[in-house]
């Protein structure tokens, strides 16, 4: 991940989550953005929203929504999410964000 990845990917967590948060070094030497996960959760949650609204919804800000997941990426598959919870785990039930992210990921060879 790039150093201007990282900033864009603080920024959107800082900002989602409403205090800044820091960027870590893990053991390996990898530098992470902490609240990746927290933001992944809050923005997951406004996307099913907007989702849910139908034609209704706001398509910018669901494509802004879908911009985060794809800067979260990198740092999820870190974080071992999909080690967690597979790309298909995300994909069934009944969370139109939480597909995305699935379908995302798989999409990426997560």
């Amino acid at each position: 991940m790039s150093l201007q990845d990282h900033a864009s990917l603080e920024a959107i967590n800082s900002i989602t989550l409403g205090t800044k948060m820091p960027t870590v070094t893990l053991p390996d030497g990898r530098k992470v953005q902490t609240g990746t996960v927290g933001a992944l959760i809050v923005n997951i949650k406004e996307y099913d929203l907007i989702v849910g609204q139908g034609a209704d919804g706001d398509a910018k800000k669901k494509e802004e929504l879908e911009d985060k997941f794809r800067a979260a990426m990198v740092t999820l598959k870190i974080a071992g999410i999909f080690g967690l919870f597979t790309p298909d785990e995300w994909i069934n039930g009944t969370s139109a964000g939480r597909k995305f992210v699935g379908e995302l990921a798989k999409s990426e060879g997560l």
